[in-house]
């Protein structure tokens, strides 16, 4: 099991930003960058996040952008009532963005 099935807002973010063009996946990775940057005072794993990613540069489709690498990591690795609250933002983003188009 990949660590955002357990949450199914989380999967469901993920999944949407995967099936997105490249250029919306890295906008929407910026969103939720500056989103846990704003709400996670307690950054500590941001600092090597990226790092430990791109050394070991995993097969998974979104370690192939350090941008949507970095902003997974941040999803990860931060606390799970936070990775709900962005994940619902990145959805609503996306929905208020399709609307306006």
């Amino acid at each position: 099991m990949r660590w955002y099935d357990i949450e199914p807002d989380v999967c469901m973010a993920i999944s949407m930003i995967e099936c997105a063009a490249p250029d919306a996946q890295v906008e929407y990775a910026n969103y939720i960058i500056r989103l846990i940057k704003e709400k996670d005072t307690e950054m500590f794993y941001i600092q090597n996040a990226t790092k430990s990613n791109l050394e070991n540069r995993h097969t998974r489709w979104y370690d192939r952008n350090e941008t949507i690498s970095r902003a997974f990591s941040y999803l990860k690795e931060t606390r799970k009532e936070i990775q709900k609250e962005v994940s619902l933002s990145v959805l609503a983003y996306k929905n208020q963005k399709e609307a306006v188009a």
